[in-house]
């Protein structure tokens, strides 16, 4: 985890407000599986815990934990903590393998960076211990592969050979093209990488729980948008087959922000004035067979404000 925080205010980028409120509603769903209360909070808070503060109040979750391996922000990351949250300032890596795993948890192992092995291997950690009924949320930054600079600078091999020997033949298909390598197709790529690791290691964990029952990773959905830069993030729980049943009362096929067909959900934010927003949030939620009175707002402004408008910040700059 890169010290982002240096240079953004992650407080007030609009497509990231979206995704934490898009989350909030997802995680919200997994109370058949107990009390959302007592569900344990894990991310990376920075300096700002935005993503923390939103799901204590709205969840009323508890127990939250930051991980933060920028040490040197440390005495500045204490003065902004709310809530008395405990910050363990190690790697990602050595945290997560500290964590009571007793416990279902909300992990958003939220990253500034492409994917690397290590976010594999730290995904890899939860897969190994992680309860029925949590969830995981991975979070990366895809505008292009790291390798693509590399093999700009130093041409004895390709981007693409690069990126094999990096990662391993066992974890980038054969049919890998370097066109993957870039912008949403890399997040798609990145996201596939993600998934494939943790039925690999669901693998060998189910194979040694002998007798206890096998537990898989469920997919939910796939987000994708840009505060400056192109990020993707991919969600999932892990479930024991015996709470099938239990996965299916939580309905996460009825969200408001999933697409029809299922595919990457790609946050838009509209560009509107404060006039504009205020207009068209006074008819909505839309009545059935009506339109929206649209003046001189663009149509594909108003659809992307229809789509997303519960998730959207609600703040604008006030000029004396």
């Amino acid at each position: 985890m890169s010290a982002s925080f240096r240079r953004i205010d992650y407080s007030l980028r609009p497509a990231k407000h979206a995704e934490r409120r898009m989350l909030c509603d997802l995680f919200r769903r997994l109370r058949p599986f107990g009390r959302i209360e007592e569900y344990v909070y894990v991310g990376f808070g920075s300096v700002w815990f935005s993503d923390f503060v939103l799901f204590h109040r709205a969840l009323g979750i508890k127990k939250m934990i930051s991980i933060e391996q920028t040490v040197s922000a440390r005495d500045r990351i204490e003065e902004n903590k709310p809530f008395r949250i405990p910050v363990d300032y190690r790697r990602s890596g050595e945290a997560l393998q500290a964590l009571d795993w007793n416990s279902k948890h909300f992990l958003w192992l939220d990253y500034d960076d492409p994917l690397t092995n290590e976010m594999l291997q730290d995904v890899g950690t939860v897969a190994r211990r992680a309860q029925s009924g949590s969830v995981l949320v991975v979070s990366v930054q895809c505008m292009k592969s790291p390798q693509i600079s590399q093999a700009e600078q130093d041409n004895t091999a390709t981007a693409m050979e690069r990126f094999v020997s990096e990662f391993g033949r066992d974890r980038v298909a054969q049919s890998t093209t370097e066109d993957q390598l870039y912008g949403w197709q890399f997040g798609a790529l990145s996201r596939q990488m993600v998934i494939r690791e943790i039925e690999a290691i669901l693998a060998i964990r189910n194979s040694s729980n002998e007798g206890v029952g096998t537990i898989d990773f469920h997919p939910i959905c796939e987000l994708e948008y840009e505060d400056g830069a192109k990020m993707t993030t991919v969600v999932g729980v892990f479930c024991a087959a015996d709470d099938y049943d239990t996965l299916r009362s939580c309905h996460f096929e009825s969200l408001d922000f999933l697409s029809n067909p299922p595919g990457p959900v790609r946050i838009a934010v509209p560009k509107l004035t404060v006039r504009e927003f205020r207009k068209l949030e006074s008819q909505l939620p839309l009545a059935a067979g009506s339109n929206l009175e649209l003046g001189t707002i663009p149509q594909a402004e108003a659809n992307r404000f229809v789509e997303m408008y519960r998730y959207l910040p609600n703040f604008a700059v006030l000029e004396a």
